[in-house]
């Protein structure tokens, strides 16, 4: 019981915020896309949000929008978003998937 206390007490998480931007072909739901994001490891928190110019940019074929992301980081900010990003390329439907470094915002320790 003190092994699992003591490991415990030495994890050190960090939760972060970013904006993501995501392409996906108009055959797919997007709902389903989103919900999938929604469950790659260290993801907390899937907002969509309305961006008129993104909007403008969709075509017949594909749709973009932009996602606010709140995850979960044991080290590396960075490094945690580029894995998430390779899972969520993964994902059927989804074509582009681009993290906007600068918006990488730390929110809370644990």
């Amino acid at each position: 019981m003190v092994f699992l206390e003591t490991l415990l007490s030495e994890a050190s998480f960090e939760t972060y915020f970013t904006q993501v931007i995501i392409k996906m072909k108009n055959d797919f739901n997007f709902t389903e896309i989103y919900n999938q994001i929604r469950g790659i490891k260290d993801v907390i928190v899937v907002k969509v949000i309305d961006n008129e110019k993104l909007q403008l940019a969709s075509n017949d074929l594909y749709n973009y929008s932009l996602l606010e992301i709140k995850y979960i980081s044991e080290g590396n900010a960075i490094e945690t978003a580029k894995s998430i990003k390779s899972e969520a390329l993964k994902i059927p439907g989804l074509v582009k998937f681009e993290v906007r470094t600068k918006t990488i915002l730390k929110i809370r320790n644990y």
